[in-house]
């Protein structure tokens, strides 16, 4: 009897340890219905009106709360605003308008960026 219940833990155990090794990883998980509706867009905005880094960190931290966006990265030294959405729950006039009521200028292309400059 002995023998039996050291060769059943010793197959759970083994078990387990394929199973961390060998199991889903991360990535292979399924998909939510709610990943699977999402349209994930990028998108590049010109940003004027920043002084310094805070400012890029306070943008890149109202938006990251905004529902839809999935991440946001702002630099304050090339003043671009790299922004990936769900294009389902928020579009690029949202992001623009949010970041217009924060104070700052945003614009799709340069030539645009350039004349509102002048």
């Amino acid at each position: 009897m002995e023998k039996l219940s050291v060769l059943t833990v010793s197959l759970f155990m083994i078990g387990g340890i394929s199973w961390f090794f060998f199991g889903k990883k991360k990535g292979d998980s399924e998909k939510s219905p709610e990943e699977m509706i999402r349209k994930k867009e990028k998108l590049e905005l010109d940003i004027s009106g920043m002084h310094c880094a805070g400012c890029a960190a306070g943008i890149e931290g109202t938006l990251r709360n905004v529902p839809g966006i999935i991440s946001v990265s702002v630099n304050f030294a090339t003043s671009k605003g790299y922004f990936e959405y769900d294009a389902t729950k928020i579009s690029k006039e949202d992001i623009i308008n949010k970041i217009k009521q924060l104070g700052y200028d945003a614009s799709l292309n340069l030539e645009d960026f350039e004349k509102k400059s002048r």
